[in-house]
């Protein structure tokens, strides 16, 4: 058996699509506790962070993009890499805008973190 058919990877795979559509599709628009500084929805976040409306929308792509090759993955293994390679870089830079909105709060980048080292799983995995 493959790394990509172990259940282990599709939880980790699964699990991760689908925090990223929760976070760019119904909870958008909802504040949570882990929003930099006083932002209410992800587009105030993105402005916190300095980023662009341009930014956000080619970032919520990408991020719902990859949701769909991790679904499709145990269809498609070939999605799985690529898709997981993406992420990577997208959390390094969340990771990054994170601890420079919040140098005093590292509990902010938490979900960021946790999200890179999955990804990073499925990149080595």
């Amino acid at each position: 058996m493959d790394a990509w058919q172990s259940w282990e990877h599709t939880i980790i795979r699964w699990g991760l699509a689908i925090i990223l559509l929760s976070v760019w599709t119904w909870r958008f628009k909802k504040p949570t506790k882990f929003r930099g500084r006083r932002a209410q929805n992800l587009s105030e976040e993105f402005q916190v962070y300095g980023l662009s409306k341009r930014t956000l929308y080619v970032v919520g792509f990408l991020k719902i993009t990859i949701s769909l090759c991790f679904f499709l993955g145990h269809l498609f293994p070939f999605l799985i890499r690529p898709a997981a390679i993406m992420l990577c870089i997208l959390m390094i830079k969340a990771v990054l805008c994170h601890l420079q909105a919040e140098r005093n709060k590292l509990f902010k980048a938490l979900p960021a973190y946790l999200v890179l080292f999955f990804s990073t799983y499925l990149v080595i995995m």
